[in-house]
This record gives structure tokens, C-alpha cells and sequence, in this order.
């Protein structure tokens, strides 16, 4: 566990005594949890040690439960005596790195709980001092930690839908110079976006609940920043919904281009179809060799033949090309 009090715009390592934020790791939970449910004299003094940083005497194992299952999704919610808040960070390269923040606010302090497999509270803690730096009035620090945390995580966003957006253009700029199965990308692209369109809609939810449900706590200063982080998310989530309508389009683009170059060949299949159908008819009437056939017996009858197979192809590719069929 390690804590820290606010100074001069940032958080700093401090004693127990003097914190206002206590940082401990998902492991760390478990590891409690694990002990109170052996019923132990360990557990009894694990219990006595914890109970320190909670208001009322509660059910530590229960809440172990509420914190662990708290890391799904971006959540809140309201107790007799402290919030419950869940976030979650997001890793742009590999959705599976993705962090869970769970965080316990008191009015005069908070814990933040952290997935010690995927980052450190020195990292989370420095990402907070960063956004703090750039804030000119702090009153409430703790309430602001969430809108510290998403705001840092939010730098790369817009950058990273931008990315997104140019790999989808490429891909339909490359339908006009060659023609490639592009499935499993628009599949990718779609599930992506949709992951973060559901992000940004759920983060919405949650500030504005918070937003709602501290109106009378929340400082001027603290409820401005919240209310612009909102306006953020609901311009990527914007954003994101727009980038997902173009993939959609560049998918249905590639369906029509399929179905033009299948209608293209049919076209190429009729044409010759219909040179070659007459030819198909001569061939036929002069292979039954009927005795009265005078053509069989003429001493030019093959040139007779040649020549008129000759007139029959020269004069249907003028008719068709006359006609614009093979344009």
C-alpha cells in the first residue's frame, strides 16, 4: 500500500496519517480477501488494519467481492457513506492491456485500487501530476483524480481514430488499382470502433452522473473540468460513430465494385457468346453431309466457308463496336 497527500498541485508520498490517497493493487485485494475468508487470527488483524480506512465497520470481504467485480466496465455507485467508481484505461495496441481503476471517494479521502499486472501507482500517480500541472485552480484534488486519470488517457485518441480513418481511405483508394478481399481488415476496423464507441458512451454516463450526483459538493473549478472532459468524449464518441458509418461505406463500396466486375464479365461472356453463336450454326449445318448439299461437292467450298465465317466475325465486332456494347 502506499499513500500520499496533496501539495502545492500534486500528489506526493506521505504517512498514513497525513494522506488523502491510499493506493493499493488488485493483488493486494485478493490477497486480503483471501485471508478474512480463512477466519484466522492473521484475518483478525488484517481486519482490525483495514478497517482504518473505511468510515463504518463493513463487510471487508464483500467489499473485496464489490471491487474485484467492479473491473469489468467504466461504473459508479452510490453507498450510504462512499462512492464506488470503476474506470477503465485503455491500451490502443492491444485491447487485451487494457487497466481497470477502481476507486473508493470519501469526502476527505479516497483509495484507488490498481492492476499491478498491467502498470504501477508511481505511473498512475505521475499521470495525475501531469494534469494537474495544467489545471490553474485545484479545490477538491481527490474528486478530480478520475477526470485526471480519463483526461490522460485521452491524449492519444483523437490521433489514434485519425489512424484509423487513413487505413480505412487507403483501403478504399486501393479498390481502384487492385482489387483485394479487404474482410478481415473491415471486420477489425468494425470491431474496434465499436469497442470504442461503447468506451466513450459509457464514460459519458458515468461523468454525468457524477457530475449530477456531486452538484451541490463539486467545486466551480471541478465541475468546469468535468463538463469539458464530457464535451471531449462526446466529440470522439462523435468521431468514432462517423468512422464506423465510412467503414461501412467502404464495405458496401466493395460489394457494388464486386458486382460491377462480375457484371463486367458476364458482359464479355454474352459478347463473345453472341460472335461466336452464328459461327457455332455454320459448323452445324455443314457437319450433316446430306448428299444434295451442293456446297459439299464445289471445288471452293472450304474457302467459300472460311470466308464466310470471316464476314460473319468482322461484321459482328463492327455491329458491337458500333453499338458501344464492349465499352
Amino acid at each position: 500500500m502506499a499513500s500520499y497527500c496533496f501539495e502545492n498541485k500534486k500528489f506526493i508520498p506521505s504517512t498514513k496519517e497525513k494522506a488523502s490517497l491510499h493506493c493499493l493493487s488488485f493483488s493486494d485485494v485478493r490477497a486480503w480477501k483471501s485471508r478474512l475468508n480463512n477466519g484466522d487470527l492473521i484475518a483478525e488483524d488484517l481486519q482490525t488494519e483495514l478497517s482504518q480506512y473505511f468510515k463504518k465497520e463493513i463487510h471487508l470481504a464483500l467489499l473485496a467481492d464489490k471491487i474485484l467485480n467492479s473491473q469489468n466496465d467504466p461504473y459508479i455507485g452510490h453507498y450510504s457513506d462512499y462512492t464506488l467508481l470503476s474506470l477503465t484505461l485503455i491500451n490502443h495496441e492491444d485491447s487485451a492491456k487494457n487497466e481497470s481503476i477502481v476507486m473508493i471517494l470519501y469526502q476527505d479521502y479516497s483509495l484507488l485500487f490498481y492492476d499491478d499486472a498491467r502498470s504501477t501507482v508511481e505511473t498512475h500517480i505521475t499521470n495525475i501530476n501531469t494534469i494537474f500541472s495544467q489545471l490553474s485552480e485545484i479545490s477538491l484534488p481527490n474528486l478530480l483524480i478520475p477526470y485526471a486519470l480519463i483526461r490522460y488517457d485521452l491524449l492519444t485518441d483523437r490521433s489514434f481514430l485519425r489512424t484509423i480513418e487513413n487505413t480505412t481511405l487507403d483501403l478504399e483508394i486501393s479498390f481502384t488499382t487492385q482489387l483485394k478481399n479487404p474482410q478481415n481488415t473491415i471486420l477489425s476496423l468494425r470491431k474496434t470502433l465499436s469497442n470504442y464507441k461503447h468506451y466513450y458512451s459509457t464514460l459519458i454516463d458515468l461523468f454525468e452522473d457524477m457530475t449530477e450526483d456531486y452538484e451541490d459538493l463539486l467545486p466551480k473549478d471541478a465541475d468546469l473540468n468535468y463538463h469539458r472532459l464530457t464535451n471531449k468524449l462526446n466529440r470522439l464518441y462523435k468521431y468514432s460513430v462517423m468512422l464506423s458509418e465510412y467503414v461501412s461505406q467502404v464495405n458496401d463500396r466493395y460489394r457494388a465494385q464486386i458486382d460491377l466486375n462480375l457484371n463486367k464479365t458476364m458482359k464479355t461472356f454474352t459478347i463473345l457468346s453472341a460472335i461466336f453463336l452464328p459461327l457455332t450454326l455454320i459448323v452445324g449445318w455443314y457437319g450433316m453431309n446430306f448428299e444434295g448439299m451442293p456446297e459439299l461437292s464445289f471445288k471452293h467450298g472450304y474457302l467459300y466457308v472460311i470466308g464466310l465465317s470471316l464476314t460473319i466475325l468482322i461484321g459482328s465486332l463492327l455491329y458491337i463496336k458500333k453499338r458501344g456494347f464492349w465499352d
